[in-house]
């Protein structure tokens, strides 16, 4: 996987073994990173909608209890 970042960073092949390990290296970490806060942003989402949804259903619970007990 780690040729799929060497090139990237170094399409031509110009750069030394060394420097382009290195750029590798750091693109592929920083690859991940985006993967990492994708993720977060997503749990972070559906955190955020089970807590909506749990807070709607014990509305429509209070709701349906206040129609069932005026009735």
């Amino acid at each position: 996987m780690l040729d799929k970042f060497e090139k990237q960073v170094d399409p031509d092949g110009v750069l030394t073994p060394a420097e382009r390990a290195k750029r590798a290296a750091n693109a592929r970490k920083a690859h991940f990173q985006r993967l990492a806060l994708k993720s977060a942003q997503a749990r972070r989402r559906a955190k955020e909608a089970r807590a909506e949804a749990d807070q709607l259903d014990a509305e429509a619970a209070a709701a349906e209890a206040q129609i069932g007990g005026a009735a």
